[in-house]
């Protein structure tokens, strides 16, 4: 199976681009496609990361990534859109999350808030892409250890 590529450069205050291309994926229905989204980090920037540190510690990874999938056929099943959010925010991301005034949207349901698998949301149908969006970007904003400086970079992902 080969996969399209499509990146896309943004700001937290400009994300027409990206969710006009969420929007064209939910439109498909048939789960051919997803977002990943994260931080633009400077390789000066970018936190030491040592793959033994990796292979023994419970955290997920330095630079946070988050992806979104659109709600779609599966078997003859519907399976409602998704958020998921690897992090090195620590346990109970969720509730690190609420104390910093970042809360989940109305009407989602965490599936999962793993140390090391992350952050897992099911979206209610009809939800508006930007809020999966807007969410994704405060959230990775607050449970990463270092400074950001406001670019964040969606790669839209289509099998052929």
């Amino acid at each position: 199976m080969a996969l399209d590529r499509k990146p896309i450069r943004f700001e937290r205050l400009d994300l027409e681009e990206v969710v006009h291309e969420m929007l064209t994926l939910a439109a498909r229905g048939d789960g051919s496609g997803w977002m990943n989204v994260q931080p633009v980090v400077a390789d000066e920037d970018r936190p030491p990361e040592s793959p033994l540190f990796k292979l023994f510690t419970a955290k997920g990874p330095a630079i946070p990534l988050g992806t979104w999938v659109p709600g779609h056929l599966y078997r003859d099943k519907w399976q409602p859109a998704s958020v998921g959010l690897q992090h090195a925010g620590g346990r109970h991301a969720s509730k690190l999350l609420e104390e910093q005034g970042v809360t989940e949207p109305e009407g989602w349901n965490r599936r999962q808030d793993h140390i090391k698998r992350g952050l897992v949301y099911e979206l209610p149908e009809g939800q508006d892409p930007k809020v999966a969006l807007e969410f994704l970007v405060d959230a990775m904003a607050r449970l990463v250890e270092f400074p950001l400086k406001g670019r964040w970079q969606a790669i839209i992902l289509t099998q052929r």
